[in-house]
């Protein structure tokens, strides 16, 4: 499937609420500009994106897992504008289901392993029904290790989607992550970063590995 298409087999498109949400920001984002870092180049693959999962009804979501911003775009990857809003958001979708799907790089496999440990016994798919992967800022910014440089994007956007998610636990992976949440005073469970070089760190596995329980834990109370 090429980045910039709709695979008709493939409905990865989140639920109402944060489908209306998200569609704001292909229109293009009313932030373009104020967002520092932020780009809208849709042929080159410069898009809001970086989020997969709540495909059933927001009251489904059980963990929300915040990374800190999409990396730049695969090569290749680009997206026609002329598809219009609800069209492009799906190509999105569908692009970062199929990279989880088939574990295209290290980070995409983390993730995957960690929705695992919480949901052995679902599918990929299955699993994707009570989870929302989300980004801080939902554009690349030109330095991925570097800090928190703009929170615009999680002041109108992130804290909206945790809104809409009234059963959620919420996840930051990641400094940057951790930084956007507390700016929002929302509650969080912190863990390192699914992707390198943070992911590369001996005390990486273990994080994840206590926020798994954490999960599981705060579950069993409920």
């Amino acid at each position: 499937m090429l980045s910039g298409s709709v695979d008709e087999d493939v409905n990865m498109m989140p639920a109402a609420p944060l489908k209306s949400l998200l569609l704001e920001a292909y229109r293009p984002c009313r932030f373009f500009g104020q967002c520092r870092e932020a780009s809208w180049e849709p042929e080159n693959g410069y898009v809001p994106r970086g989020y997969l999962g709540a495909t059933g009804h927001a009251e489904d979501v059980e963990v929300v897992m915040v990374l800190s911003e999409p990396g730049h775009p695969h090569e290749g990857e680009s997206y026609d504008v002329s598809l219009g809003p609800e069209r492009l958001m799906a190509a999105c979708a569908a692009h970062a289901y199929e990279c989880f799907k088939h574990g295209r790089d290290l980070f995409h496999r983390n993730v995957r392993w960690f929705i695992s440990q919480l949901y052995p016994d679902m599918t990929f798919d299955e699993q994707l029904r009570r989870v929302w992967i989300t980004e801080g800022r939902l554009c690349s910014i030109d330095n991925e290790i570097g800090s928190v440089t703009d929170r615009t994007c999680a002041a109108n956007y992130l804290v909206r989607q945790i809104e809409l998610l009234p059963n959620a636990i919420v996840v930051a992976f990641g400094g940057k992550a951790r930084r956007y949440l507390k700016g929002l005073g929302i509650d969080f469970i912190g863990a390192y970063a699914l992707a390198p070089p943070g992911a590369n760190h001996r005390p990486a596995r273990p994080s994840w590995e206590a926020a798994i329980a954490e999960i599981q834990q705060r579950r069993s109370t409920r």
